[in-house]
């Protein structure tokens, strides 16, 4: 059986066909990959927390990244050993703060910080007791656990500069921050 000329363009059209069908379809999932990717940067949290002495203290924490975190684990330590109120943790640093004129914001699994918010979590008048608290400060540590709208999660400590990207987060209620 003897091929012919047209029996060879045909498979060589047929090959091309091929080839161009399997380069668009690497090409179509290369493009849907990298959509993915800068849509996930698009919404890409980034909290940052320390302390503030505006009027007195402050603890704070901002999200300066492109898109809401969803809070999943949030602990404050009094050098390493968690607490549960603030009022625990004034007594671990051995500060007798009376907390007039005082006010913290609620911070726990399942709250979303938006985007450029700025959240006091505890706020000290200017006092004697707050030249005390922030004398005793370096005791103090948060760890808060969060991740972004598509699961991608991030470990913030006070005691490092910036998150770590974590697998998940794990919320231990036995050291959770109650207030």
């Amino acid at each position: 059986m003897a091929i012919t000329l047209s029996d060879v363009s045909n498979r060589i059209m047929s090959a091309s066909a091929t080839i161009i069908a399997l380069v668009a379809l690497g090409t179509g999932l290369y493009q849907a990959k990298l959509s993915r990717e800068q849509a996930k940067a698009a919404v890409w949290p980034y909290l940052i927390s320390g302390n503030s002495g505006e009027n007195g203290y402050s603890r704070i924490v901002q999200n300066v990244g492109l898109g809401p975190a969803i809070i999943r684990a949030f602990e404050v330590h009094v050098d390493s050993v968690p607490v549960h109120s603030w009022k625990e943790a004034a007594e671990s640093l051995h500060v007798p703060i009376t907390f007039a004129g005082s006010r913290s914001t609620t911070f726990r699994r399942g709250l979303v910080v938006p985007v450029s918010s700025n959240i006091h979590l505890v706020e000290l008048p200017d006092s004697a007791d707050i030249r005390l608290v922030r004398s005793r400060v370096s005791h103090l540590s948060t760890y808060i656990c969060y991740c972004s709208l598509y699961g991608d999660c991030w470990a913030l400590s006070s005691d490092v500069a910036e998150p770590s990207k974590v697998k998940v987060c794990t919320d231990d209620r036995a050291r959770a921050f109650l207030q």
